[in-house]
């Protein structure tokens, strides 16, 4: 387990962690209240779980086809909030084969073409989790990022915030002058 002075020094000289995926490496950012204001908003999309279902395999069943989402976000506690709004964009190329008749050589022949399309960075961080990461990866990528996030803080922050829109004046007082 790291030491407080450790934690302390990454997030002031700001060093990240990394992830490998399939090669690519990750850098994992300190968090920022950005980052979990789109978790948020991501969360919201998921559909209700009934943890205390009766059969936890036909509840998980029922409800898999609507959790895509989890890709996307464990994709944005990796990448950030930052580095989502810069919209970066993947090149993947796709390699297709098609046969075709040649009358000069009078049969069938192969042609290779490379097709390349762009595709957001988060859209294909997320579909890659799905495919290649197994769920015990997923719960601990998200339990460390999620402990790393400043929750307590970020709850504080918004609690004091509320509690001072609360006390503010709901309603105001015009003078007027009198005898005019």
């Amino acid at each position: 387990m790291e030491n407080i002075e450790k934690k302390v020094t990454d997030a002031i000289l700001q060093r990240a962690e990394s992830f490998v995926l399939d090669g690519v490496e990750y850098t994992i950012t300190p968090p920022t209240p950005a980052t979990l204001i789109l978790i948020s908003e991501l969360v919201s999309t998921m559909p209700v779980v009934d943890r205390k279902a009766s059969n936890i395999l036909y509840e998980v069943l029922a409800t898999a086809k609507d959790l895509s989402v989890i890709g996307k976000i464990v994709a944005t506690l990796i990448l950030g909030a930052k580095r989502i709004k810069e919209r970066r964009y993947v090149t993947i190329q796709d390699e297709t084969e098609t046969k075709r008749w040649s009358w000069k050589r009078l049969r069938f022949v192969t042609s290779r073409t490379t097709i390349e399309t762009k595709v957001l960075e988060i859209d294909y961080l997320a579909e890659r989790l799905l495919n290649e990461v197994t769920n015990e990866a997923l719960v601990n990528i998200v339990s460390k990022r999620l402990g790393m996030m400043q929750i307590g803080d970020f709850f504080e922050l918004t609690t004091s915030l509320s509690e001072a829109n609360q006390l503010k004046r709901t309603k105001e007082v015009v003078a007027t002058q009198s005898g005019e």
